[in-house]
């Protein structure tokens, strides 16, 4: 039951982890009343992901999580060529991430909203239509509800960005594709270094385009996926690029069969990588996080950022929800997660095509580009 919407502080759009996780943190010791709302069409699929070791440490909610969740760890990378006589590999000493599964994830995190108190409006369709000096107006299936501030971690509709004052699309070359298939059955043997730690295989260049691929393994699944530039798929169709990468998995040996593996069941969705590092303003009495900020690493990593940034939204909004002047209050958002998951979202910064040649030949070179891709560390030490 949704209370009055003069009673309500945050309204929360979106079903991802994060808006769960921002939700629960603002009812956390305090007594700002929080909605969050399903959003009508919102992406929710079951792919699998890669979670960094330091995502349980984020905050004392998240701890938990590492025990009730099923999570495969993984204790390296393959970085593999299309040329199937070059490969290298860098196997750390301890887990070098996890894989997980968003559905089980997405169940996990909704448990700590419901835990907190956090009231929730089913799926809806919402319509922003008006923004004050007193809040946000927004229409949730017809009702109307006055936040004073708006928590977005879904995507918004055009003219939903306007009426925040945010821009309609992202700036050229954010925008990915990315094209993934799942598969039940065990066709991958994952080549493990020679202590016997799984490793998970990826490209670096796939075609010569500087494209990334990989194949995660967990949940009794393997996901095999690619990436590429939007403006990159009408010349190099996401199915055709996912087939390639499979063909490069057999002639190393990774699968038994390319053509064992249907990729008409492959599913392309379009994430803005690093996409939070180009939004250089605060929306109006909005704050962005996760998949509506663009809170995704340049190497594809979802819930570790995403989750990062929710914990700074919730900081941020419980110190403007004191303030006289609420969207002065905000402008600290863009500050805080800059100075420190800013780093991390960028990736690898050297000329990959420069280093390319070093990665498979030289071992220090290829634990530098594996410690980037997956601890966000600098590749020029």
């Amino acid at each position: 039951m949704v209370k009055a919407a003069a009673d309500m502080d945050v309204l929360v759009l979106g079903s991802h982890p994060c808006a769960h996780l921002v939700a629960a943190l603002l009812r956390q010791n305090s007594s700002i009343h929080v909605t969050r709302a399903d959003v009508a069409g919102e992406l929710l699929d079951d792919r699998l992901v890669v979670i960094n070791p330091e995502f349980f440490d984020l905050d004392p909610l998240l701890t938990p999580l590492k025990k009730k969740l099923e999570l495969t760890p993984f204790y390296g990378l393959r970085f593999l060529a299309d040329d199937a006589a070059t490969n290298s590999e860098f196997t750390d000493k301890a887990i070098a991430a996890h894989v997980g599964s968003m559905k089980p994830i997405r169940a996990a995190f909704a448990a700590i909203s419901d835990e907190a108190g956090v009231e929730t409006i089913g799926k809806s369709k919402f319509e922003i239509t008006g923004v004050d000096e007193h809040g946000i107006q927004v229409r949730v299936d017809g009702k109307t509800l006055k936040p004073k501030l708006l928590i977005v971690a879904t995507t918004l509709a055009p003219d939903a960005q306007r009426m925040l004052g945010l821009p309609v699309s992202w700036e050229n070359g954010v925008v990915h594709r990315y094209t993934y298939v799942k598969c039940k059955s065990p066709r991958v043997t994952i080549n493990g270094s020679p202590n016997g730690k799984a490793l998970m295989p990826m490209s670096l260049d796939l075609k010569g385009r500087l494209t990334w691929a990989w194949a995660i393994t967990g949940m009794g699944a393997v996901q095999f996926a690619v990436e590429q530039p939007i403006d990159s798929v009408r010349d190099e169709p996401s199915v055709a690029l996912l087939q390639h990468w499979l063909n490069v998995l057999e002639s190393h040996g990774v699968i038994k069969s390319a053509d064992a593996i249907n990729t008409d069941t492959a599913v392309s969705i379009d994430l803005p990588f690093a996409g939070a590092l180009a939004q250089e303003g605060v929306a109006n009495r909005a704050l962005l996080i996760g998949p509506a900020g663009g809170f995704y690493t340049a190497c594809a990593e979802e819930l570790y950022p995403a989750c990062w940034s929710a914990i700074f939204a919730a900081e941020i909004a419980k110190k403007a929800l004191k303030e006289k002047h609420l969207q002065d209050a905000l402008q600290a958002y863009r500050h805080k997660w800059g100075a420190t998951l800013g780093d991390y979202l960028r990736g690898p910064q050297q000329n990959l095509r420069f280093l390319l040649p070093l990665v498979y030949r030289n071992k220090v070179m290829t634990a530098r580009l594996a410690e980037a891709i997956l601890y966000g560390k600098s590749v020029v030490r």
